[in-house]
């Protein structure tokens, strides 16, 4: 079964490096930076993340809008619960706890999410892992960027090789 992330949304911009300084200067504009990572993230690896930001309102409801982005949900914890609460209480009723990765800095939901047999990730490595998927992906775009001389097998061979390929096609062709 694929990995889904559960993101402790303010508590990844308050411990990360990346955000915390946007925060301090844009605290929107640290949260739309966020949930854009995130959801670009999981358009590029498939993988699906819920990010919960400590909330608003008497139920766990969507952002509206949601952000575009196959495989992210983004959710306001109620009123009277924080993030970390929805997010052990989802691990705790989860299937298969072994796909599960919470993303917080928090050691009180760590802790109780490892004892229940979930991955953590602090919130600089998962952002670490977000940018590794973004180069990843760069490079692959990269490669097909490439003229097409580059990428036919006549530039890879040495020359020995391709001597005797061209040999072989010169006596074919009489």
């Amino acid at each position: 079964m694929p990995s889904i992330y559960y993101i402790d949304g303010y508590n990844v911009i308050h411990h990360s490096s990346l955000l915390r300084p946007l925060a301090e200067q844009d605290f929107e504009a640290a949260r739309e930076a966020l949930i854009e990572k995130v959801g670009r993230f999981c358009a590029i690896t498939g993988c699906q993340a819920k990010v919960v930001f400590d909330g608003q309102g008497r139920r766990t409801e969507p952002i509206t809008p949601t952000p575009n982005f196959p495989g992210l949900e983004v959710l306001y914890s109620p009123g009277h619960q924080s993030a970390d609460t929805v997010i052990e209480r989802i691990v705790y009723l989860s299937s298969d706890r072994r796909s599960v990765i919470v993303v917080s800095a928090d050691r009180g939901i760590r802790d109780l999410c490892t004892g229940l047999s979930a991955l953590v990730m602090a919130p600089d490595n998962f952002l670490a892992t977000i940018r590794e998927a973004d180069a990843d992906t760069r490079t692959a775009l990269e490669r097909t960027r490439r003229p097409d001389s580059l990428l036919r097998i006549e530039q890879r061979l040495d020359d020995s090789t391709l001597a005797r390929l061209v040999e072989i096609r010169r006596k074919l062709d009489h």
